[in-house]
């Protein structure tokens, strides 16, 4: 049974009872799912929904007071059946179904083998930058069913920054320049796309800094340099009344429960003459939190805010604490003795948040940082969840092992395997990639060539990389923006 330590990622909880006979054709007792059947096929599975002598697969849901999102597995001879405590549970339950199958192979034996399994986080999240490279819908769409495969259930969207606008927005300027945009009505689509697989799409505005693709069209609401070359807005009523039109714009698309983050972080403080002197940012937390909730109540809808930490730590108003998730962010694993700092404050504090972790060619953590933070908040009642970011380009297929890696923690930080305590990088990613690779034959959703196929031209910070115009910006908000090389990445 050694090949069941491949299941990616690996049950909370599993036993195995032997082997049986691979069946010839299985039976499905339940409610289709076409994707499910689709899957089967292309493993060689035979299915049939009449065959009274076929292998019986069957599914329940039992609300019961188990964990959201669990599920129990049970497979023996005579059958399989998968027990799940809602709708999530049961895809993540014929998710691993799919797994054991695909590790075993089309002949020989299956294994008996019962699971009960859950996440240990409740949010577990993959960013993509469009404010410095570009997504089409067709890939973002794939990175959904791809999330879904690992178990993964929130696709973060960082649409705009100082180089690109990644969204167009009806009647204003924004992301009208930038050929790769979505429209409003892409993003409607594509929450609408992402919820049968369990997937949120939690779109981000930036509303301080890395501002520099709106500045470029609004001037004078540029109130100085960024952290990191880029813009920082000139707080004051007039940058408001452009974020508030933005906002607007991004709950009109969105359903009603969606979450809004507002960036807030590397960021300089300008401070508009008209403003009061003793103006803070505690105060722009509090106007933006009351600017979402008014935009939210006109649509009818309801709406989360969520915010960055920022280097030394966001401040919240404390009224605003328990309405707010705040996200410190860490994509160094040599920087782990601040990952432990962060998670031992924000563990103290009365309000919900999210780790931040890296991926990408720009941060070096890669898994080993996602790894960290979520071995070390697994006892943080506070802690909703990991995001594993991707910044600057839009090379997934390139980097796919720190997201394939990422959500085998994200899902179980504590899985009795060597991955979950080996300190050996190298030997990691040579074993690591040896399961990731058939996972993704197996699910050709990840297959590094259509990933690269539906992410279209390679884009670093606002600029094409390769080909024909190599170096050319992709609008003209990414040279004006001036950072291609002001982003001391390795020493942030």
């Amino acid at each position: 049974m050694e090949r069941m330590k491949n299941l990616w990622p690996h049950p909370q909880q599993m036993q195995c009872h032997g082997t049986f006979p691979r069946p010839a054709t299985v039976c499905l007792h339940g409610v289709g799912d076409a994707q499910f059947i689709q899957d089967l096929q292309r493993m060689h599975v035979q299915v049939s929904t009449r065959d009274e002598q076929a292998y019986p697969i069957r599914w329940t849901i039992d609300p019961s007071p188990t964990a959201a999102e669990s599920y129990r597995l049970n497979m023996a001879s005579d059958g399989a059946e998968i027990a799940a405590a809602d709708s999530a549970g049961l895809a993540y339950g014929r998710q691993t179904l799919l797994n054991i199958i695909s590790l075993w192979g089309p002949r020989g034996d299956w294994p008996a083998v019962t699971i009960v399994d859950w996440p240990a986080y409740r949010k577990r999240s993959f960013m993509v930058d469009l404010g410095r490279s570009v997504f089409p819908k067709a890939m973002l769409q794939r990175l959904v069913r791809v999330l879904a495969r690992l178990k993964m259930n929130r696709l973060h969207l960082h649409l705009l920054d100082d180089e690109l606008c990644g969204l167009r927005f009806d009647d204003l300027p924004f992301g009208h320049d930038n050929p790769y945009a979505l429209s409003l009505s892409d993003l409607a689509d594509l929450a609408a796309y992402a919820a049968p697989y369990h997937v949120e799409v939690v779109p981000e505005i930036e509303s301080w800094g890395h501002v520099g693709s709106l500045v470029y069209h609004r001037p004078e609401l540029r109130g100085g340099e960024g952290m990191y070359n880029g813009s920082s807005l000139l707080v004051g009523e007039n940058a408001f009344k452009m974020i508030e039109q933005l906002v607007r714009q991004v709950v009109s698309a969105m359903p009603s429960g969606s979450t809004i983050h507002f960036g807030l972080d590397e960021a300089k403080w300008f401070l508009d003459p008209s403003m009061p002197k003793d103006y803070a940012t505690v105060d722009m937390v509090r106007q933006y939190h009351r600017m979402l909730g008014e935009l939210a109540r006109q649509a009818g809808k309801t709406m989360q805010m969520q915010i960055w930490a920022d280097h030394g730590g966001r401040p919240v108003p404390e009224e605003l604490q328990d309405d707010i998730i705040i996200e410190p962010w860490q994509y160094w694993y040599r920087n782990r003795d601040a990952i432990d700092a962060a998670v031992a404050k924000y563990s103290h504090l009365p309000m919900k948040w999210m780790m931040s972790a890296g991926n990408g060619h720009v941060h070096g953590g890669g898994w080993q940082a996602t790894r960290h933070w979520c071995q070390r908040a697994i006892d943080s009642d506070n802690c909703l969840g990991v995001n594993i970011t991707h910044w600057a380009d839009n090379d997934i297929a390139g980097h796919f092992l720190a997201l394939f890696a990422g959500a085998y923690f994200a899902w179980n930080p504590q899985a009795p395997t060597e991955f979950t305590a080996v300190d050996d990088y190298e030997w990691f990613d040579l074993w690591a990639t040896r399961i990731m690779e058939p996972w993704q034959n197996a699910f050709r959703d990840a297959y590094p060539d259509d990933l690269r196929r539906d992410a279209g031209p390679l884009v670093f910070n606002g600029h094409y990389c390769w080909g024909q115009d190599h170096l050319k910006p992709v609008a003209p908000t990414a040279p004006a923006a001036k950072t291609l090389r002001g982003h001391d990445f390795l020493n942030e």
